[in-house]
């Protein structure tokens, strides 16, 4: 082989290294171009992971103070609901209580109902009788009717007196002989 052909034989050889570099170098440029793209890809993932961890961290402390916040509450509230159910079980029995007093007070206004329908009645009865009195002890006549009237009945009292213990006392059981009782009747007074 000539040397011609010897130096273009390792110029082609020389050529197909060189291409051969060059094509390993722009590949190999191209995986770091691409190993670049994803390290900065992981970088910017992983500035973004560390943003949110802070922001969930931030979250989670607001979450545990607000947390803490509404446990403080919860437990005023359970201590106000306790109150709360004291007050009410003193009320049901204050109410029990008044309930009772106001059953006694409406017997007892019930009872004094009747007896102020009872005691109307009989004033109503009393009135009648002492305008019928007025009416017949007006008139001179009806006047001298009653006085013989009470003679009569003061005549028959007296006869009733001779029957039995005659107006005399029995003490311990022994009639007392020297003693007499004196009976005085007041009429009663009305209101005019």
């Amino acid at each position: 082989m000539s040397k011609g052909a010897v130096k273009n034989i390792l110029t082609i050889l020389l050529l197909s290294i060189t291409v051969f570099s060059m094509v390993r170098y722009l590949s190999e440029l191209k995986a770091r171009c691409r190993l670049q793209d994803s390290l900065t890809k992981a970088q910017d993932e992983v500035a973004v992971l560390v943003k949110e961890k802070q922001n969930l961290l931030q979250e989670l402390g607001k979450e545990k103070e607000l947390k803490e916040r509404l446990a403080l509450k919860n437990s005023g509230l359970l201590n106000y609901l306790k109150a709360s159910k004291n007050k009410i079980a003193r009320l049901f029995q204050d109410k029990a209580r008044i309930q009772g007093n106001l059953d006694n007070t409406s017997a007892k206004f019930s009872i004094l109902k009747a007896e102020n329908k009872v005691l109307i009645d009989q004033h109503k009865r009393i009135y009648a009788e002492n305008e019928q009195f007025k009416a017949k002890l007006s008139s001179v006549v009806e006047l001298k009717k009653a006085i013989r009237e009470l003679r009569a009945a003061k005549r028959k009292v007296r006869a009733s007196l001779t029957e039995g213990n005659h107006g005399f006392l029995i003490r311990n059981g022994q009639p007392v002989i020297q003693e007499k009782i004196k009976i005085e009747v007041v009429p009663a007074q009305t209101k005019e």
